[in-house]
């Protein structure tokens, strides 16, 4: 990469479909794997396996990227693909995890520091990547993407160490320790799930299912068109330089930070004070964590691109204010709903959502290719529109009532206190 008169002449002169199509290719694969990871991970409840193969994968192919992107796109295309596959199928382990490791009056505490890891990331990405694409080893920016495999490869170092699919299963905790979990979490962990067609189907013919699956991807939209598209809209508008491109992309990502510790321990304290029920709780800060960012995104039109502060400002409000939507409202409510097949659940939906991970570049990609102040107000207006939806049907169907599929003697739900799949409301 070199510099002549103040423009960048970067290694890699693409066109913005092309950018579009290899940013968006890794969503390709994540979308298709989450059901397998899903269905394995309730069905067989092999998590930490799932994990070190999805993750030892993902590592290892990202030290090829420099060398696929340089010899030819397509190549680098189906490894981001493959990649995607890797990663897909991992994502729904974590809900089964913290299902089995936490109880419900402290589960959205431990799930919020356990899910900051996308904000830590995030925060420390962009600014590292800037700097490495100036400064980096092996011609720049191919050193992003060694980093990153060494991290992955050190992250499965970590889980084969201290990770464990239960309390039952770790070999280090005490008797008290798995009585503890044994007594409080209401899972059978020696349980093997085997969900019949018409359970499944009942599942995902709920109202509270079709409304979470529909809220996270309504949410998705918003996180994927801000982090996939944020670092182009830094630079097409607002003129910032790579170095102050990574360092200001990763600002709204700090007050999300911020934001995600406080909510986990509200939310608990809330639940363990009875001050309102749970469905109550998941709608309020469902509400504020998609409304406002979706006023974010609307108010981004009354500033002109001389305002880079009062822009980035309002960015970062809608990044930490849907955070309430994630730790304290919808996510979390498919562990009360169907806490025995959050993994199933968490794939199907993820696939659907992920979707929002490659239209939305492809869509910016389409409306934006001037780069115009313009072109990406449209991009927001959309990005807006979409919160608005998520936060509706949530409003309306949304519910962490538990459904009574069948009377299984293995459910975390008394069947003798759950509600039916329709619930009387008298």
């Amino acid at each position: 990469m070199t510099r002549e008169d103040h423009i960048i002449i970067g290694e890699l002169e693409w066109d913005k479909e092309l950018q579009a199509l290899v940013l968006g290719s890794v969503y390709w694969g994540f979308a298709t794997t989450q059901v397998v990871g899903g269905f394995f991970t309730d069905r067989y409840g092999s998590i930490k396996k799932i994990l070190l193969l999805g993750m030892g994968l993902y590592s290892g192919l990202t030290f090829f990227i420099p060398l696929a992107a340089r010899w030819n796109v397509g190549a680098l295309i189906a490894l981001r693909v493959v990649q995607g596959f890797c990663s897909g199928l991992t994502l729904p382990c974590f809900s089964v995890l913290f299902r089995r490791w936490t109880t419900r009056e402290e589960r959205s505490t431990l799930m919020s520091i356990g899910y900051s890891g996308y904000n830590i990331a995030s925060v420390i990405t962009f600014p590292i990547s800037g700097l490495l694409c100036e400064h980096g080893f092996g011609g720049g920016w191919p050193s992003i993407f060694y980093v990153g495999g060494i991290i992955g490869i050190g992250w499965c170092c970590i889980v084969v160490i201290f990770v464990y699919d239960s309390p039952d299963s770790h070999p280090r905790i005490t008797y008290e320790e798995k009585e503890f979990f044994q007594k409080y979490s209401h899972v059978d962990f020696k349980s093997k799930k085997a969900s019949s067609y018409k359970e499944l189907c009942q599942l995902f013919g709920s109202p509270a299912i079709l409304a979470f699956i529909i809220t996270q991807y309504a949410t998705l939209w918003g996180f994927y068109s801000l982090i996939v598209n944020l670092p182009m809209y830094m630079k097409e508008v607002l003129d910032f330089d790579i170095a102050d491109n990574g360092l200001f992309s990763a600002a709204p990502y700090v007050f999300s930070l911020v934001i995600h510790y406080i909510c986990g321990p509200m939310c608990d304290w809330l639940t363990t004070k009875n001050l309102c029920s749970l469905t109550v709780q998941r709608k309020i800060f469902t509400a504020f964590g998609t409304l406002v960012p979706a006023l974010m995104m609307f108010c981004i039109g009354l500033f002109d691109c001389e305002s880079r502060g009062s822009i980035l400002i309002l960015l970062s409000i809608s990044t930490a204010m849907s955070e309430l939507a994630f730790v304290g409202g919808y996510h979390y409510s498919v562990l009360d709903v169907a806490p025995d097949y959050a993994g199933v659940v968490t794939g199907v939906s993820n696939t659907i959502a992920t979707s929002s991970g490659f239209v939305s570049p492809a869509l910016v990609a389409l409306l934006t290719p001037n780069g115009t102040r313009e072109e990406w107000l449209i991009v927001f207006y959309i990005t807006g529109a979409v919160y608005i939806m998520g936060a509706s049907v949530y409003a309306i169907f949304g519910t962490s009532e538990a459904l009574d599929l069948t009377q299984r003697k293995f459910a975390t739900v008394d069947p003798d206190v759950a509600l039916p799949l329709k619930p009387n409301n008298k």
